[in-house]
């Protein structure tokens, strides 16, 4: 299958897409993980990199990493981009916490 990627489990990975309407319903594909949520923040990890969506009342409508597509819902006031995996941002806000 050409121009499909595949992660370190085999899955096939999406090719990376948003699609918001009216600021409030966001489709993201291209999704690999899932690395934290709750109702002012989710951080997913894409094909492009990792995603931080910020807002206010989020909600999970869809979640599904087989096919690497995340919805969710609620007042969506950014959307950044980083490259460092997600992983490493959460050990460094959990080290900011301890000092």
């Amino acid at each position: 299958m050409e121009g499909v990627k595949r992660t370190g489990e085999g899955l096939p990975v999406t090719q990376h897409q948003l699609n918001m309407t009216n600021r409030n319903l966001l489709g993201v594909d291209g999704v690999v993980n899932m690395a934290s949520y709750d109702n002012e923040k989710v951080i997913l990890e894409t094909s492009a990199g990792v995603l931080e969506i910020k807002g206010e009342k989020l909600h999970i409508q869809q979640l599904n990493l087989e096919q690497g597509k995340v919805v969710l819902d609620g007042e969506i006031t950014a959307l950044a981009y980083s490259s460092e995996n997600a992983g490493k941002r959460s050990r460094n806000f959990f080290s900011k916490l301890v000092k």
